[in-house]
């Protein structure tokens, strides 16, 4: 339960990042990827084990929420066969951010591990 909320819980923090993706330009693209980042690192933190998994599906998991807001927003009208095209195009270019998601949950469940055997 406690690994599918940190999953959960990542993927609605890195959404508002990934309905912005148009603007990633510059300095804007750092700031995406840190948020991404912090986020993934929560979710490992938070997930207790399989720390990567949990960073790897936060991202995948906001990036197909993006893709969903986009067609309801924008092509709803367009027909299932075009939201399936968007959204694999969508996921194999969050490939790359999912990678990068997961080794940074690593990095959440390596700060918990110390944190709580700082405790004992």
């Amino acid at each position: 339960m406690r690994f599918a909320i940190a999953v959960i819980a990542s993927a609605a923090l890195q959404l508002g990042a990934f309905l912005r993706a148009g603007d990633w330009i510059g300095v804007t693209a750092l700031v995406a990827l840190a948020w991404i980042l912090f986020a993934s690192l929560g979710a490992g933190f938070f997930a207790g084990r399989r720390t990567w998994l949990a960073g790897l599906l936060g991202v995948l998991l906001a990036a197909i929420g993006s893709g969903v807001a986009s067609y309801l927003a924008y092509g709803s009208g367009l027909g299932v066969g075009w939201l399936l095209e968007y959204e694999t195009r969508l996921i194999l270019l969050a490939l790359p951010y999912a990678a990068a998601g997961a080794i940074a949950a690593v990095g959440g469940g390596w700060l918990r591990r110390r944190a709580l055997g700082a405790q004992r």
